[in-house]
């Protein structure tokens, strides 16, 4: 009966040591793999992988899909004429570099879309400071979109993002 007992206690133990060197990535999914604090691989293919023991090795997983950064609000920005108008804005990104999102943001992604929000920002007031009222809300509006783009998918390469679409939902004057 002890022989049991403790063939039963080996075998859980064995078990939890082997569950924990196994971890599965889904799809829609970047796995990155730490040995002591240092970054070891990033895994963007699917399935059924193996590390060492949690103190050896951790794994964090990121996003792969397309995510969106909304504000609640609208930004209040002064055109080439002084007057004021209210834009709202919204940005779709993804991660295409997970080590360097990783190093830039601890894998934080409100610190990303918080750091993504302040590029749109600027990049949106850039480009409303150099047009009238009447270019920005209906003139030359898709070329403000595609000036805000280039600007913000310029700076989002450095942190380890792509820009896939920036749209002007409301511009009110």
């Amino acid at each position: 009966m002890n022989r049991l007992i403790s063939y039963v206690i080996v075998a859980v133990i064995g078990f939890i040591a082997l569950s924990s060197t196994l971890f599965v990535v889904d799809q829609r999914q970047y796995a990155i793999v730490f040995a002591l604090g240092e970054v070891k691989t990033v895994i963007s293919e699917p399935g059924l992988h193996f590390k060492l023991p949690p103190p050896f090795q951790n794994v964090v997983f990121l996003d792969k899909r397309i995510l969106t950064l909304d504000t609640p609000d609208a930004d209040r920005f002064i055109t080439a004429e002084k007057k004021n108008i209210l834009v709202d804005a919204f940005v779709k990104w993804r991660i295409v570099d997970p080590r360097l999102y990783f190093v830039s943001f601890s894998g934080d992604e409100r610190s990303a879309q918080n750091r993504m929000a302040q590029i749109v920002k600027a990049s949106l007031n850039e480009e409303i400071t150099k047009r009238t009222v009447r270019e920005v809300i209906s003139g030359e509006r898709g070329k403000v979109m595609d000036g805000i783009q280039k600007k913000v998918t310029e700076e989002a390469k450095q942190i380890g993002v792509e820009i896939v679409d920036v749209r002007l939902k409301r511009v009110d004057y």
